[in-house]
C-alpha cells in the first residue's frame, strides 16, 4: 500500500496511527485509484489538479486501510458525513463500530483507526512561524499561550504547531470542526500525562490525547476517548 511509516498500538480497543505519502510511485497511485467510488471521482473534478491527486491517494489509502480492518472490500465501503462534516462508515459497514480520522500536511497524510471509540487525528509539517506569538494569542487557550510564550524564540513556531495539532486533534474526534471553539479547552500537552482542561464541564471529560512525530518532522496529535501508548 505504498510507504507506511509509523503505528501507534494500544491495547483493548487500540487506536492505531498510519502515515503515507501523497506522492507515491505511480504504481500505488494506481491501486487508489481503483478503489475510489463514482460520487468520489465527481468530488475529484471538482477540484484543482493539486488538490484531486492528492484526495485520490489519501481516500484509496483510508479506504484499503478500512478494509483491512473490516473484512469488506476497499471499493465497496461507502461513507456519510455528520453535521460539521466528520466522515464515517456508511451502513452496513458502520455496524462494525470502526472510527477513523483523516489529516494531512505537506506530501504525508496521517490515518487513525479505532474500534468503538471516536479518534482524531491532526499532522503540521516543519515551517516557521515567525508570527507564532501573536497566532497563539489569537486562537490558543491562555494556558497555551503562555506556554508558547516561555519556549525559546527560535522554538515558538513550533511549539504553536505542537498546540494547534493537539487542539486540532480534539475537535475532529468530537466531530465539532474548527467551529467548535479553540478557546473552550486547554490541551495541556506539557502535562504527564497529557490532559484536557476544559473551560466548562463536558460531558467528554474523559478524552485523551497523545503527540509524536514522525521521521520527516511532521507533528502529529492523536485525540480519543480512552488511554493508549506507544509501540513503535
Amino acid at each position: 500500500m505504498g510507504e507506511w511509516g509509523v503505528e501507534a498500538v494500544g491495547c483493548e480497543r487500540a487506536a492505531r496511527v498510519w502515515w503515507a505519502r501523497l506522492d507515491p510511485p505511480w504504481e500505488v497511485a494506481a491501486q487508489m485509484e481503483a478503489v475510489l467510488a463514482p460520487e468520489e471521482w465527481a468530488r475529484v473534478r471538482r477540484m484543482p489538479e493539486e488538490a484531486g491527486r492528492r484526495f485520490v491517494v489519501r481516500r484509496g489509502a483510508l479506504r484499503h486501510l478500512l478494509a483491512e480492518w473490516s473484512g469488506a472490500s476497499p471499493a465497496a465501503l461507502r461513507f456519510c458525513y455528520g453535521p460539521q462534516g466528520k466522515p464515517a462508515l456508511a451502513p452496513p459497514w458502520s455496524s462494525s463500530g470502526l472510527r477513523f480520522s483523516v489529516a494531512d500536511s505537506g506530501e504525508v497524510a496521517v490515518f487513525a483507526v479505532a474500534q468503538g471509540v471516536e479518534v482524531g487525528v491532526d499532522v503540521e509539517a516543519p515551517r516557521a512561524l515567525p508570527d507564532a506569538l501573536a497566532l497563539a494569542e489569537r486562537f490558543l487557550s491562555l494556558e497555551e499561550a503562555a506556554w508558547v510564550r516561555a519556549q525559546p524564540a527560535p522554538q515558538q513556531g513550533r511549539a504553536f504547531l505542537r498546540c494547534w495539532t493537539c487542539k486540532e486533534a480534539v475537535l475532529k474526534a468530537r466531530g465539532d470542526g474548527l467551529r467548535g471553539g479553540l478557546a473552550d479547552f486547554t490541551a495541556a500537552h506539557w502535562e504527564t500525562p497529557p490532559r484536557i482542561i476544559w473551560s466548562e464541564p463536558s460531558p467528554t471529560h474523559d478524552w485523551t490525547i497523545h503527540t509524536f512525530r514522525l521521521a520527516q518532522d511532521h507533528l502529529v496529535a492523536l485525540a480519543s476517548m480512552q488511554t493508549w501508548q506507544k509501540a513503535f
